[in-house]
């Protein structure tokens, strides 16, 4: 997973901030389908449990009141399905269970999880790195797992060198 969280890293450096932020979204479903294989028909259940799970608690708020978020994993899936999908901002019209927010606009300077009227900003180098963050945590939890440890070493590399992709075989 550290390619997905270097390739984030690298792209804010750069300010490539809708690459950081596509593979940020992205990187719950990545997780998710690795970590609850009994929920392979069911991306949107997938992505969210992952998200509450290792995500959520930066999203809560105690002076907000008992039991106030920011963004459930619900919201930051449908933000997910705009984004891919439309290339949009607004939730509103997304299947996707939508919990607190209608539309979620990323900033790279200032505020962070400024909620205004169901409308979230959100700082992006922030946000992507509390996704890395959930990684690091998930990547701890999952360590001694043999099936998502394999699972890791068959997801898409992309090749900078000469390599082989079968035997006998050499592409430069």
């Amino acid at each position: 997973m550290e390619r997905f969280t270097q390739a984030i890293d690298k792209s804010i450096e750069t300010g490539n901030w809708y690459s950081a932020l596509t593979l940020a979204l992205t990187i719950p479903d990545i997780c998710g389908r690795l970590s609850y294989p009994e929920l392979a028909s069911k991306s949107q259940k997938r992505y969210e449990k992952w998200f509450d799970e290792y995500v959520l608690h930066h999203y809560k708020s105690p002076f907000h009141g008992e039991g106030f978020t920011f963004m459930s994993g619900g919201d930051c899936y449908a933000l997910r399905c705009a984004l891919l999908h439309e290339g949009r901002d607004d939730i509103t019209s997304q299947k996707a269970r939508r919990d607190v927010l209608s539309r979620i606009i990323f900033s790279t300077t200032g505020s962070h999880r400024l909620h205004i009227n169901g409308i979230l900003v959100l700082n992006l180098q922030a946000f992507c790195s509390e996704i890395c963050q959930g990684v690091e945590s998930w990547h701890e939890d999952y360590q001694d797992s043999s099936d998502v440890q394999n699972a890791i070493k068959e997801l898409l590399k992309i090749h900078t060198q000469g390599f082989s992709p079968s035997f006998g075989t050499f592409v430069e």
